[in-house]
């Protein structure tokens, strides 16, 4: 997100903006009689753009004498909602403008010829869904009162179902604020019963429960919705399906790792020295007793004393960097944001699966090392596409649709049953079991000083 306030060209920028969009315009304004913006407002509209507007009523004397004959709008297949100032007793104050759902314009500039003459200003917002969304919801507000709502469109199915796996994309990925804007587009849709409970389980915030009913309805209604070229379009939908399960699997898989691989870098760190001198105590003592059946349990004790110190020494030389429990959310957010884009199993071409692979693994190595800034630059790159894997891949062949099909379904069961290994790890639950690190370290200390010191007794 970033924004830009311009206090001269206003319309030349207001244009620049318009001609970019590619899905819908919906603008606010007391009057137009700028008829270069409403030329690209008519252009927009014939390329099928949703084009709206909310304007002052015909009756006002600027608009009727000055302004451009918005009835052409429709014509091109626009939409013009007309407010009437003197029924409400409110003036249409509003000067803002909504494009594709994401760049917001709004300020002191009304779309007149006038404005272009006084001292006036505007704020490009780019890149912003939910202020955005806001405008939206007020350009809608103020419609309704005066037009009433529109009528309910149609269920689709494939587009419900589209909507509901990037919510439950962005519900991995932690970015919740983006998801009333997919919430306010699924509400257009006279929606069954099933999909208006999701709606509500989002509504107050339980974004876990939300995201396993997706997945349940998903995994459901994927085998029985019909698309055209019925075959082909399912079996890439449910390829789509399994490529974001399998990415947010392994993302969870890292992160488990994680927790155990920085709680062993800290405990050895924190306790390496006195665990050296205990396991070393522990060989002297055994070597004194000497007899026979002690033999094996002093290779035992000889072995683990050498493999704790090679791996004393491998800690000590990892660079591995403090974050504060912010940063570690932020790492944690930003790995999984990057692990969707660039995740090899999102690739078909063998050369794109190979370069994502690289970038991958650079990834995956910063996020071990809590490098929070490798973390930012890689993400930052994927998202400018500096990384140039093109596409991840578009198969129609259902042939092959099958093979990848099979292969992924493989993949994912491979990654559940490691995941569940690990969910059961002993070491794993043991460590998510500790309510307090700064405790349990501090008794850790006491319990290792006292192991030692009674040990260094009995050498006496």
């Amino acid at each position: 997100m970033y924004a830009q306030a311009y206090f001269t060209e206003i319309n030349s920028h207001i244009s620049t903006e318009l001609k970019k969009a590619s899905v819908s315009i919906y603008a606010a304004v007391a009057w137009l009689t700028d008829k270069k913006l409403f030329s690209i407002l008519c252009d927009k509209a014939r390329e099928g753009i949703d084009v709206q507007l909310l304007l002052a009523d015909d009756d006002d004397d600027i608009t009727q004498t000055y302004g451009v004959n918005y009835r052409q709008l429709e014509l091109c297949g626009g939409k013009v909602y007309l407010i009437d100032e003197f029924a409400t007793g409110k003036l249409m104050h509003n000067k803002f403008c909504v494009i594709d759902a994401s760049t917001t314009i709004t300020g002191s500039y009304n779309w007149s010829n006038k404005a272009q003459l006084n001292y006036e200003n505007i704020t490009i917002t780019w890149d912003n869904e939910q202020l955005a969304l806001s405008f939206i919801e007020e350009f809608r507000r103020i419609k309704t009162q005066h037009h009433g709502a529109d009528p309910l469109k149609n269920f689709d199915a494939e587009i419900i179902c589209k909507r509901l796996l990037i919510i439950d994309n962005l519900i991995q990925l932690e970015e919740y604020d983006q998801i009333s804007l997919h919430i306010s587009k699924i509400n257009e849709y006279n929606l069954t019963r099933e999909i208006s409970v999701i709606a509500e389980i989002i509504s107050v915030s339980d974004y876990q429960a939300a995201s396993i009913s997706i997945r349940e309805y998903l995994k459901r209604v994927v085998s029985i919705t019909v698309f055209t070229d019925e075959d082909v379009e399912r079996l890439k939908w449910e390829i789509k399906y399994l490529e974001t399960e399998i990415t947010a699997l392994e993302s969870e898989r890292s992160n488990i790792l994680k927790i155990i691989a920085d709680f062993i870098h800290s405990y050895t760190l924190a306790f390496g020295e006195i665990l050296s001198k205990i396991l070393r105590l522990k060989v002297e003592k055994l070597k004194k007793q000497g007899n026979a059946k002690r033999s094996e349990e002093f290779a035992k004790a000889q072995k683990e004393y050498r493999d704790f110190r090679e791996r004393f020494k491998e800690e000590k030389e990892k660079e591995v960097y403090d974050l504060s429990p912010e940063e570690q959310e932020e790492i944690k957010r930003k790995y999984r944001k990057a692990a969707l884009l660039c995740h090899p199993d999102r690739f078909t071409d063998k050369k794109m699966e190979a370069k994502a692979q690289n970038v991958f693994i650079q990834l995956d190595e910063a996020y071990k090392r809590n490098d929070l800034k490798k973390v930012r630059e890689i993400l930052d790159m994927l998202e400018q596409g500096i990384f140039d894997f093109g596409e991840p891949g578009a198969i129609s062949n259902k042939a092959q649709l099958l093979e990848r099909l099979n292969y992924l379904k493989g993949r994912l069961a491979e990654i559940k049953e490691e995941l569940q290994k690990l969910l059961l790890n002993k070491q794993y639950r043991d460590i998510i079991s500790i309510n307090s690190m700064k405790t349990f370290f501090d008794e850790e200390k006491v319990r290792l000083e006292k192991e030692l010191n009674d040990l260094e007794n009995e050498q006496q």
